[in-house]
């Protein structure tokens, strides 16, 4: 790993504490306006081994270039997978992401 990047750390801990946020029954998305145009996917090691954690960000990442092709300008996303989210199907993790993102306001209805 890498050195930490202390300006996405501060751009974080402001989304957390001036961002909105979407709590689901399996996601929980927070977003906030940022100079950075990042959509960062957050899941703990509690969640299950790597292959489980990754392919779970695999979807969605699949998901979030799916519904937002184009990206989210000036705007940061955090989105953190519940650790109880292992036997979630995709299309259940396509359905409240949709619905997250719409609360939200990056896609239309």
């Amino acid at each position: 790993m890498g050195t930490p990047n202390l300006r996405i750390r501060r751009e974080i801990a402001k989304i957390r504490q001036h961002g909105q946020i979407f709590r689901g029954r399996w996601v929980h998305v927070r977003i906030g306006t940022s100079e950075m145009d990042l959509t960062l996917i957050s899941i703990r090691k509690k969640f299950g081994n790597a292959v489980r954690r990754n392919r779970i960000r695999r979807q969605v990442r699949a998901v979030c270039s799916e519904l937002i092709p184009s990206g989210h300008p000036h705007r940061l996303v955090l989105i953190s997978i519940g650790d109880h989210a292992c036997g979630v199907s995709y299309t259940e993790l396509r359905l409240e992401l949709h619905l997250a993102f719409q609360k939200l306001g990056l896609i239309d209805s």
